[in-house]
C-alpha cells in the first residue's frame, strides 16, 4: 500500500497503481472472510469507476485490513521539522569557521590556553539547543495531539 501513503487529501486523484492497490486490499479481504465474492465484485467495479482516493474509500471503510492501514499511515512519531536541521546547519558554519581559525591558530603558534572559539560556540549552541528542546517538549507534542484528534473526528464523521 505503499503507493497510497502519499494521498492524504480524500479529494486527491488515483490512479491505476493506486487501484491497483486497493483492489489487492479487496481480493485479501475475500481470502480472509471479511467479503463474499459478491461483494467483492461490487466493491472492485467501485474501486476502478473512482477517481479520486474519497470514492473508493466508500468500497474499503469497513474492512478492517484497510483502517489498520489508515491508523499505521497517521500514527508514530512527527518527523523532525526542517526548520530545526536548518538550524543547526546553520550554526554549524559560523561555529565550523572558528574552529578552523583557532586550529590554524593553534597549528602557527602552539598556544592551547585560551580556547576562544567557544565565545562563538557556546551562545549559538545554547539558543539552538533551547530551541530544541522547547520543538521537542511543547510543539511537537501539541502537533501530535491536534493531528490525533482530527483524525478522531474524520473517523467518527464517516
Amino acid at each position: 500500500m505503499s503507493s497510497l501513503d502519499r494521498y492524504r487529501d480524500r479529494g486527491m486523484r488515483i490512479g491505476d497503481a493506486e487501484r491497483g492497490a486497493l483492489s489487492d486490499l479487496l481480493r485479501s479481504s475475500v481470502d480472509k472472510g471479511y467479503l463474499t465474492l459478491e461483494e467483492y465484485e461490487k466493491r472492485v467495479e467501485t474501486v476502478m469507476e473512482a477517481t479520486t482516493l474519497g470514492d473508493a474509500e466508500e468500497a474499503l471503510l469497513d474492512l478492517p485490513a484497510y483502517q489498520a492501514i489508515l491508523d499505521a499511515g497517521e500514527s508514530g512519531p512527527s518527523p523532525t521539522p526542517q526548520w530545526v536541521k536548518w538550524l543547526w546547519f546553520g550554526i554549524s558554519i559560523p561555529i565550523g569557521i572558528n574552529v578552523g581559525v583557532w586550529a590554524f591558530v593553534l597549528a602557527l603558534t602552539g598556544n592551547t590556553q585560551y580556547y576562544w572559539f567557544l565565545w562563538v560556540a557556546m551562545p549559538l549552541l545554547v539558543v539552538a539547543g533551547a530551541l530544541t528542546v522547547a520543538e521537542r517538549t511543547i510543539l511537537r507534542p501539541a502537533l501530535d495531539e491536534k493531528r490525533r484528534k482530527q483524525r478522531d473526528r474524520r473517523r467518527y464523521e464517516r
